[in-house]
């Protein structure tokens, strides 16, 4: 049975998982025998580690070829690290092999109660879809949409049904302790706009004037910005924002810091609010915007849609733009709520992580790529628990290269020294342009993994991961590591 077989049939599609991660725990004491076989060539790591500051067992580093035979370079390839971002691909693999490249997200509107003369008397139902890049755009096309459909005021509530996943009552992760940072968000079957704006500070007379981008409806700023002279040595960037509690009904979002007077207008971007209320603030603010009324609250009920919707929304983007996203800028928020998003589609709704993971495990016995170390946990890399080996992301990226989706996989990776997260990396080294690497970072932990082309032609998967107290001062190494299988592969 094939795996879109398996996702056709939500009935069997436990017993195929269950059957699938069997044979996963069956092979993983020959996972070694299956696996690639690891050349005897560290040295060039040896030789590098004490400029890094680095013993030899907190590297783990592999180049392996995608034609076949021994690697190229191999050290404790096979030990398992915590890889931080990189564990992304496999979830972005994963993605477009189980869902397709051209698979879309789809946010319905119903409308619970009579639409007469323009008013809704009753609730407008909005079931989330878990698309993971619903952004102001899409919701102000939505929100148009309804009213050329003939909505003009709503005098009900608006009734957020996010039934396709379960995540937890909680809005944000406190994964570091700064619960406004857009990639401690967590996922919501009804994300919109990440759950994050712009805070946008600019002097204004002996104040700083404080605006959201885009706008929030029902939401009041405590202003606690003070302005100092002198150059532009506190800027937007050294601002904190918190959410601080509530004023009756209305939401309070608290900005707080030194911010200097020559600095002008800037932003930061930020999480804020619980899901609720963001959606609540962000889709009253566009509503309004298009001339619509509404006065009534919003609320989530898992469940609410009952029937054909009265309108939907598809997401103009599809899987593969959204693993670009990924994989480009390394947006966490967006990988969880693909990995939600495999067992969702597999009639898991409402999906959890564990329901996720199992699936990831299945696909991945399926396929042969035995990875008995492997943990997952939310497949983006923001957590302390993952685990997985330099060997096994090199060996997924192979297999990856000799699939249907190899240049979707490899394109969607930051271009040293061209785009993404690698874009200032190695520039003018004859490497630019040849070599396609997700990075990886957390406290103590540093990686890459993707694809380098060498100067013979001969192509490598690789992937080098640090975890060291001092792993945040491991870049020359990499740097030295992509050099190094770039001129001698």
């Amino acid at each position: 049975m094939t795996w879109i077989g398996i996702l056709r049939r939500p009935a069997g599609f436990a017993v195929a998982v269950a059957v699938a991660v069997g044979v996963w725990l069956a092979g993983a004491s020959a996972a070694h025998a299956g696996g690639e076989p690891l050349a005897a060539n560290g040295e060039p790591l040896q030789r590098w580690l004490p400029a890094a500051g680095l013993s030899p067992e907190q590297v783990g580093a592999i180049a392996l070829p995608l034609d076949g035979g021994p690697a190229l370079l191999a050290h404790e390839a096979a030990r398992p690290l915590n890889p931080a971002s990189a564990i992304k691909l496999i979830t972005t693999y994963a993605g477009l092999a189980l869902l397709g490249p051209d698979f879309r997200w789809r946010t319905e509107a119903r409308l619970r109660g009579a639409l007469q003369d323009g008013v809704l008397r009753g609730d407008l139902v909005l079931r989330g879809g878990g698309d993971p890049k619903l952004v102001i755009e899409d919701l102000t096309e939505f929100v148009a949409r309804m009213r050329a459909a003939g909505l003009e005021r709503i005098d009900g509530d608006l009734v957020i049904d996010d039934a396709i996943f379960d995540t937890g009552a909680r809005s944000v992760d406190d994964f570091d302790g700064d619960p406004s940072q857009p990639y401690n968000v967590r996922p919501f079957g009804a994300l919109m706009n990440f759950k994050a704006a712009r805070v946008v500070v600019r002097p204004d007379g002996r104040r700083a004037a404080i605006a959201f981008d885009p706008t929030l409806a029902d939401v009041a700023i405590e202003n606690r910005v003070r302005l100092v002279r002198g150059p532009c040595r506190h800027d937007a960037g050294g601002l904190q924002v918190r959410d601080a509690g509530s004023r009756g009904r209305t939401p309070v979002v608290r900005v707080a810091g030194r911010y200097s007077r020559a600095c002008g207008e800037q932003g930061l971007f930020a999480a804020m609010l619980d899901h609720r209320q963001f959606v609540h603030a962000l889709f009253k603010a566009a509503w309004q915007a298009a001339g619509g009324r509404w006065d009534g609250h919003t609320r989530i009920e898992r469940g609410a849609s009952r029937g054909e919707p009265w309108l939907v929304w598809v997401s103009p983007r599809t899987l593969a733009a959204v693993v670009q996203d990924i994989n480009k800028f390394s947006n966490n928020v967006m990988t969880r709520q693909l990995m939600l998003q495999l067992a969702a589609e597999g009639g898991m709704q409402p999906a959890t992580a564990a329901d996720a993971r199992r699936v990831m495990w299945g696909w991945l016995a399926a396929h042969g790529l035995q990875f008995p170390d492997l943990v997952l946990d939310n497949g983006s890399g923001l957590s302390r628990d993952a685990r997985t080996s330099a060997s096994h992301l090199a060996r997924l990226l192979r297999h990856a290269a000799a699939g249907p989706h190899a240049d979707l996989l490899r394109e969607s990776l930051p271009a040293v020294g061209v785009d993404g997260t690698m874009k200032g990396r190695l520039l003018g080294e004859p490497i630019v342009g040849r070599a396609w690497i997700k990075s990886g970072s957390l406290d103590g932990v540093r990686s890459i993994a993707g694809y380098v082309t060498a100067t013979s032609g001969r192509r490598y998967a690789v992937a080098l991961i640090v975890n060291a107290p001092g792993a945040a001062a491991s870049r020359a190494l990499q740097d030295d590591f992509l050099r190094w299988v770039h001129a001698n592969g």
